[in-house]
């Protein structure tokens, strides 16, 4: 007996839905050869060994669908009867399943040795004198008994075979195939000819209709259908042009994975020309020259500029998760102050009020050059390249070579401390407790412009080349012509002393005493914002692409916009600084400030989050200060020390660059 199974009821009444009798119809028996009149399928098993030869005369082949259906879903019974001839019949009967009507299936099957010339496993059709019965849904067919009418059979049979060798041969007839894919039936066919000469409006109400008459499984086989043909890789049947202006869209995070679609996919998301304008929009102006290993080679050779912006987002995580290690420490200038600092090109100048000044290697972390010829304390310096520009207490400015350690020039003028000065090309602005500021040419050491005009010290300059801008302890910010010596604006406003600028060749931005921050117009000298919010002096900015920032001796660090005059972010919260504000720095992600409590902090720019404290000296709170600090792209270098003695003298030098194979550091 087969095996049962649970079919679809829907299946069931597809093909047992109609009742039809079967139609008496000639039929000749097919040759050996002639297989285009056999229909392959799984055999029927009946109780003798010969193959089972199905006997099916219906113009239309429902029948013979619903016997194969049936077989193949295994829900056949069989009822053996022997007739006169010695051939089994079988009525065939589907068994009954939980929770569907009950139906019955007769059919006439016969096993007999003469019929082993077809095919095993095949359903074929006799001679209409062989016994015809019926197969129809009803509810019972009992079996039937042999008649004189089954004797006859056999001898049309015999007939039959000798027809097929050539005796008396008849006129063959095959039996109707069902349909396939490369036979459709004529009805489908008319109706696709018909539909390809609608309207779209037409053929749109026409699948609507046809959709609705559809079952869920065939609804569910269009959408198998149709579900690749919105699949299609459009990106790659663009012109290259066009595809790379599309994937420009893409945020570098979603060009990475794109690049891992596909190989077409890759060779487009990884064009040079693209990760320039990302590099560009992410500050990186140029290609770091670096001595590569062949494993970073082996990286980063489909794209120069992608590996410009992988190297920075690489340690960009690095400044954000990697565990810092012990710091490189610099020791010297004994227990003095480090008053100023800078650094260029892994080297590192550090000025003290004890006259000196040092070179140091961000490297290795050794004491190149000890500057000697100062006779009173530094407390302003510049460096360029080899270069380096320092002014002291003994009211003079050296010029020095940094490689040799030579002093090159001493430029004598002023007449009290060289408090500030600022470097553009060859000349260099000085500003001094004198209330003057002085132009100087530092190739050739002469002296070239004085501007007179402020009534007390001068604190801060800046210089672009073509402006000089000041700020002094009379509460005036000046702007200069250098070449005229003539003060074009004096801007007014400041209630107490400036201690602080930026110039941007556009705007003047000043910090005062009086805990306000004024953006002033250049050109005309007119006030665009006071920005209101600090508590204290202000004791350090910063200004890049109209962003400010602020730090203050409130212990807080305020973000701005100066075209805007709005606060975008106040950096405080449960991290804050505990003291004063010393120095700060910042680029397009992070804000790094230092201060008074022994700390150096790590912030977003752009939502104003803590991300974590990169320096926490042991003495911090008990007399540890961090007074200055200076960062590039990898290093962070800071000037540490007390006023108590608590914390020796020293510079600490961070690293956050990538591992000397290339590789990430660290990545989340």
């Amino acid at each position: 007996m087969a095996k049962a199974c649970q079919p679809n009821e829907n299946l069931f009444d597809d093909i047992c839905g109609s009742k039809k009798e079967i139609s008496k119809q000639d039929c000749a028996s097919p040759s050996p050869t002639d297989t285009d009149c056999l229909i392959d399928s799984e055999r029927i098993p009946g109780p003798s060994q010969g193959p089972l030869e199905a006997v099916f005369f219906n113009e239309h082949e429902d029948n013979l669908e619903k016997a194969l259906f049936f077989n193949e879903l295994g829900l056949i019974e069989e009822n053996c009867e022997n007739d006169s001839n010695n051939e089994n019949w079988v009525d065939l009967k589907v068994k009954h399943v939980s929770g569907l009507p009950e139906i019955n299936l007769s059919a006439s099957f016969c096993t007999t040795p003469k019929s082993s010339l077809y095919k095993r496993h095949d359903f074929s059709y006799f001679d209409r004198s062989v016994k015809k019965r019926k197969l129809e849904c009803n509810n019972g067919c009992p079996n039937k008994k042999s008649t004189s009418e089954d004797k006859d059979s056999t001898s049309d049979y015999n007939n039959t075979q000798n027809s097929s060798k050539g005796i008396g041969a008849t006129p063959q007839r095959c039996w109707p195939t069902i349909p396939t894919k490369d036979n459709p039936p004529p009805e489908l066919s008319n109706w696709l000819s018909q539909f390809v000469r609608w309207s779209n409006a037409e053929r749109l109400m026409a699948l609507n209709e046809l959709i609705a008459r559809c079952e869920p499984t065939q609804v569910r086989h269009m959408m198998q259908v149709i579900e690749p043909q919105f699949q299609r890789d459009f990106i790659s049947l663009l012109p290259k042009e066009l595809a790379l202006k599309v994937l420009s869209f893409l945020e570098p995070r979603d060009l990475l994975r794109a690049a891992q679609t596909c190989h077409s996919w890759r060779i487009l998301a990884d064009d040079n020309l693209l990760w320039k304008e990302k590099c560009k929009e992410a500050g990186i102006e140029e290609i770091p020259r670096r001595r590569s290993s062949p494993r970073t080679m082996v990286r980063t050779h489909l794209s120069p500029w992608k590996a410009a912006f992988m190297r920075q987002h690489a340690i960009e995580m690095n400044w954000r998760y990697k565990p810092i290690r012990t710091p490189k420490m610099l020791k010297g200038h004994d227990d003095h102050v480090i008053t100023c600092l800078q650094f260029s090109d892994n080297k590192i100048v550090s000025g003290s009020d004890d006259n000196t000044l040092k070179v140091w290697s961000a490297v290795t972390g050794k004491c190149l050059r000890t500057l000697v010829g100062h006779t009173g304390g530094v407390w302003s310096s510049q460096m360029s390249g080899n270069i380096i520009i320092s002014g002291s207490t003994d009211r003079t400015l050296k010029v020095w070579d940094a490689e040799s350690g030579v002093c090159r020039h001493t430029l004598f003028g002023h007449t009290s401390t060289v408090r500030c000065m600022h470097l553009h090309g060859m000349r260099v602005v000085s500003g001094s407790r004198d209330a003057t500021l002085r132009v100087w040419n530092i190739e050739t050491g002469q002296f070239l412009h004085v501007l007179v005009g402020h009534r007390a010290a001068v604190r801060c300059v800046q210089y672009d080349g073509r402006l000089v801008v000041s700020g002094a302890y009379d509460y005036m910010v000046k702007v200069w012509r250098p070449e005229t010596e003539e003060c074009l604006h004096t801007l007014e406003g400041h209630m107490n002393r400036v201690y602080s600028l930026q110039f941007d060749g556009i705007h003047v931005v000043s910090g005062s005493l009086d805990t306000s921050i004024r953006v002033w117009e250049v050109e005309t000298g007119e006030c665009k914002h006071t920005l209101m919010g600090h508590q204290s002096l202000t004791s350090g900015m910063e200004l890049r692409n109209n962003i400010l920032v602020s730090g203050n001796a409130d212990s807080t660090v305020k973000v701005w916009d100066i075209l805007t005059g709005q606060c975008l972010q106040t950096l405080s919260g449960p991290h804050k600084h505990q003291s004063a504000v010393t120095c700060l720095q910042f680029n397009s992600k992070f804000v790094i400030t230092s201060s008074d409590d022994g700390t150096v902090k790590l912030w977003d720019l752009k939502t104003g989050e803590f991300i974590r404290n990169l320096v926490a000296l042991d003495s911090g709170g008990s007399g540890g200060v961090v007074w200055r600090i200076k960062a590039n792209e990898t290093k962070l270098v800071c000037a540490v020390g007390s006023r108590n003695g608590t914390e020796e003298t020293k510079l600490l030098v961070l690293d956050f660059d990538m591992d000397s194979n290339g590789g990430i550091l660290i990545t989340r």
